[in-house]
């Protein structure tokens, strides 16, 4: 090779070189295409906007994390009498929840959360479909949150989703406010500035007659998350919802 073609060779390969250590910095910086982008859960309930929430959704979002938008968006849907086909799109977003929960329950074994996460959705459907179709869900729902609860007893998601069935269960066939109050504590050990945990925690102190604590939480959740109808509404009745 002659002199004179070495300096073109030298930066020729000085820039292959460049370009290479720019294409490793790239890969590292932009996750796969099969890598989920986490979406900041910490206070979704405290900006429940359907638009946002379906944006939020469409991002691809980490599976956790999708099916906290899910849950978010079956209960601001649940009782929304001004938009057409709410009900509907409710129990869609509960069905691609429920399906979502099965795929990670597998791709994640060993863990509470999507356990839990499918308790939660089973009676929101519950809810959705009422007495008797309902009952289905409402059993499927109690196996899931055993599931979450022999995993991790002290995980305040699983501990919401049973009280939340403790709540809701007839007395005759288990359910109990005592029972319901009682994980709502425990998970409030665990998470204590989460609104929806200290909302439960308020309409279960209602439910056993203290109502100075009650309203007290309640009104501590919604002082969290003032954007929320859900917890608004729970300052003006009883109506857990």
């Amino acid at each position: 090779m002659s002199k004179l073609h070495k300096p073109a060779v030298l930066a020729a390969l000085a820039i292959s070189i460049l370009f290479s250590q720019n294409a490793r910095s790239a890969s590292v910086a932009s996750p796969p295409p099969s890598q989920n982008i986490p979406v900041d859960t910490e206070a979704l309930d405290c900006r429940p906007d359907l638009a946002l929430i379906d944006h939020d959704l469409d991002t691809n979002p980490a599976m956790r994390s999708r099916l906290e938008l899910l849950i978010l968006k079956a209960r601001l849907l649940r009782d929304n009498r001004t938009i057409k086909g709410a009900r509907k799109e409710g129990l869609k977003s509960i069905d691609d929840g429920i399906s979502s929960a099965h795929q990670a329950e597998i791709d994640n074994p060993g863990v509470s959360w999507p356990w839990a996460m499918e308790g939660m959705l089973d009676l929101l459907k519950t809810q959705y479909l009422h007495f008797p179709a309902g009952m289905h869900y409402g059993k499927l729902a109690s196996r899931a949150n055993n599931q979450a609860l022999a995993l991790e007893p002290d995980d305040p998601e699983a501990n919401l989703s049973r009280g939340l069935e403790d709540y809701y269960k007839p007395w005759f066939v288990g359910g109990s406010y005592v029972k319901a109050e009682k994980r709502f504590r425990k998970a409030l050990l665990k998470a204590p500035k989460d609104p929806r945990i200290l909302s439960w925690n308020g309409l279960a102190d209602l439910a056993l007659d203290r109502e100075e604590e009650g309203f007290r939480e309640i009104k501590k959740a919604a002082g969290l998350c003032p954007g929320n109808p859900i917890y608004q509404k729970r300052l003006l009745t009883r109506r857990p919802r």
